[in-house]
């Protein structure tokens, strides 16, 4: 059997379509992987580490403008209260619980700072009357005491007091909790007597003693 005829080799005038092909799909390829790049950088690739994309409920503060804590002083959970003024907007905060003799006893004293939008609420187990005061406590505080409906009873602005003898401010009626906040939020937000200061999960909170 004869060989097979030899394969001609492509003259010049073929390789050089070929090569330019060749070059622009580089090229092509080139572009797009830049293009990519920069997407990823600007944020608009990749959406799971995207913040925008999160769906997480968040919680507005006083001023409108952020979000409040999770968690209060040492990492102390929190529980959501709705501030509800009278033909007002509802705010919501989150409040560190106090359901023991000794955490309504030790309540915020020490502590330097209160972001917007968290604070303390005390809880009892019955109607109660007792007054509070400002004992080793170094920020201003907002108190709102509270009937069991929760309608607020009064609202009062408590300032520091670093020794003996503290003044102290009485409510003006029985209430069955009370909530601290930074001093001015109630006002802020227009809660005063009437209002309602309410959780939004009763069930989450724990049962007083």
């Amino acid at each position: 059997m004869p060989d097979p005829p030899p394969t001609p080799t492509p003259g010049p005038s073929i390789r050089r379509p070929a090569l330019l092909a060749g070059g622009l799909a580089l090229v092509v390829a080139g572009v797009a992987v830049l293009a990519w790049v920069l997407a990823s950088a600007a944020g608009l690739v990749g959406g799971s580490d995207d913040p925008s994309m999160d769906d997480t409920p968040r919680t507005v503060d006083l001023q409108g403008g952020g979000t409040p804590a999770t968690t209060g002083g040492a990492g102390v959970p929190t529980v959501p209260y709705r501030l509800e003024p009278a033909g007002g907007r509802p705010v919501t905060v989150r409040l560190e619980v106090a359901a023991d003799p000794d955490a309504r006893a030790r309540g915020l004293m020490g502590r330097r700072k209160l972001p917007q939008g968290t604070g303390m609420v005390f809880l009892y187990p019955a109607d109660v009357t007792e007054a509070y005061w400002m004992k080793d406590t170094l920020v201003p505080l907002s108190i709102a005491f509270v009937a069991a409906d929760g309608r607020v009873v009064s609202v009062a602005e408590m300032t520091p007091c670093a020794a003996d003898p503290c003044p102290s401010w009485a409510p003006a009626g029985p209430y069955r909790y009370a909530v601290e906040l930074a001093g001015g939020a109630f006002g802020a937000a227009g809660v005063g007597k009437g209002a309602k200061v309410v959780p939004v999960d009763p069930a989450a909170l724990p049962e007083p003693a």
